[in-house]
């Protein structure tokens, strides 16, 4: 699945697409131009169901919920929002709880 929008903001009629359980996704990317983007955090998506997702890449988007995005073997981080970055211990625990990541770009 892939959406690329000039921009994003909660509540937006885009998420109306976002809501249900995504069983079978396999790849996300949610790329933006805007730099202020809900302020960096990516609200909930799918119902927080994605069990078969293994591609994630995200432009402004620094922060998820924690139970996103634990089977992933790919993940793309692009043009992340400085101050609404994830602490170092943060990020380090996300990775920890990542086991099959085989590719990270930040």
């Amino acid at each position: 699945f892939h959406l690329c929008a000039d921009s994003w903001y909660f509540p937006s009629p885009i998420y109306n697409l976002l809501v249900d359980p995504a069983p079978s996704l396999v790849g996300l990317s949610i790329l933006t131009r805007g730099g202020q983007v809900n302020g960096g955090f990516l609200p909930p998506i799918f119902a927080g169901e994605m069990p078969l997702l293994r591609e994630v890449a995200l432009e402004h988007f620094t922060s998820w919920p924690t139970n996103y995005f634990h089977n992933l073997s790919s993940l793309y981080l692009l043009n992340q929002v400085f101050f609404s970055r994830p602490t170092t211990l943060a990020f380090l625990d996300f990775l920890e709880n990542s086991p099959r990541l085989q590719k990270l770009a930040v």
